[in-house]
């Protein structure tokens, strides 16, 4: 179940490259945050509770609020070869560490490819799920080490200042 739900949030992540729309982008970062959550539940991680409120619920209903009216995002062929390498070489490189942390890395990196698209804080917040990712693959994982990877803190700092700037 762990997998899929890894799986998803990747199948998600790649999907993020091609919307146009920043409120259609916080949408899929909805679904993605859900999946991050029920991949971080499955080690059985009470974290797993605070990364569906915050990466799946507040973090991108927020961002479709302040950053729903923007101008549409960018879509560049350029970036889809970029992503393509980015994909191979973090599966690749990190597919002896487990499938979580792959998948994981995979997502960190497409979401950063993400952030310099127009909408930054969609981006990394699909990074941010991509930690979650990697942080369900370490077994016995602290409970405060857990929350300081579940809250999205840089990309709730973007959308507040989208929001300022209003």
């Amino acid at each position: 179940m762990s997998t899929l739900a890894s799986v998803l949030v990747l199948l998600l992540a790649i999907g993020l490259l091609s919307v146009r729309r920043a409120d259609a982008a916080a949408g899929v970062c909805v679904g993605q945050g859900i999946c991050a959550a029920v991949a971080l539940a499955t080690t059985g991680s009470m974290a797993a509770l605070i990364v569906l409120a915050f990466n799946g619920l507040l973090a991108p209903l927020a961002s479709w609020r302040i950053l729903g009216h923007t101008k549409a995002l960018r879509v560049d062929p350029l970036q889809w070869l970029l992503a393509v390498a980015l994909l191979i070489v973090s599966l690749a490189g990190f597919s002896r560490l487990g499938d979580n942390v792959a998948l994981g890395a995979a997502v960190v990196l497409l979401g950063l490819l993400m952030s310099g698209r127009g909408a930054p804080a969609i981006g990394l917040l699909s990074a941010q799920n991509g930690l979650v990712l990697v942080a369900s693959a370490v077994p016995d994982m602290p409970l405060l080490l857990a929350l300081t990877i579940a809250v999205p803190l840089v990309p709730a700092m973007l959308i507040a200042e989208a929001w300022l700037r209003r």
